[in-house]
């Protein structure tokens, strides 16, 4: 029976030892610093390393933008005002310079029609000395000479006339240029 304990004995030391050898692997395996635990507390020390001088940077380009802002905030408290006051200023003036076109713009809307209604009252006149020419028909001297207005060379200059004087020589006007194309007309039918 001693030998049997003995052999369980022997059994259990080599098991022992078989199973310390496998945990001394294991441990090294641990240690080693390329694969291991080691390995990883090394990058993770690494890593918290630059954590940490980021994180300084960091602080460090914050502290110096606030102290570089700080002087602008300042000067933007100091000007705002100014600027409020600016844009009031220019909120009136834009409302007298709507206001100035829009009587600007009444204004000439009325000379435009003072100038309408002077152009209607023309264009009535010409209507009639057209009706006048058209049934006067032909004259015992030539085309055209009955009661013919005298000629005026300028033929746009009665615009710049005073009001007196337009009405009567504009129609003389187109009158004397109806005179001339009627007159060819004649001599081209004379001719052809």
């Amino acid at each position: 029976m001693e030998m049997i304990v003995n052999f369980m004995l022997l059994a259990a030391s080599g098991a022992a030892t078989f199973y310390c050898f496998i945990l001394s692997r294991k441990l090294e395996a641990l240690k080693n610093t390329e694969k291991g635990l080691g390995a990883t507390i090394a990058t993770m020390s690494h890593t918290v390393d630059q954590a940490r001088s980021t994180v300084t940077l960091a602080q460090e380009s914050s502290a110096q933008s606030i102290n570089e802002l700080k002087p602008l905030i300042e000067e933007t408290k100091d000007i705002l005002p100014q600027l409020t006051e600016m844009i009031d200023v220019l909120s009136e003036l834009a409302e007298i310079a709507i206001r100035d076109v829009n009587d600007a713009s009444s204004v000439a809307t009325g000379s435009l029609d003072q100038r309408l209604e002077k152009a209607r009252a023309l264009q009535e006149r010409l209507d009639e000395q057209i009706d006048f020419f058209l049934e006067d028909g032909t004259d015992p001297d030539g085309p055209g000479t009955r009661n013919a207005p005298p000629e005026i060379d300028d033929n746009i200059a009665y615009l710049d006339e005073p009001e007196e004087e337009t009405p009567l020589r504009a129609t003389s006007k187109v009158s004397t240029a109806l005179m001339h194309a009627r007159n060819a007309r004649k001599m081209k039918r004379l001719a052809g």
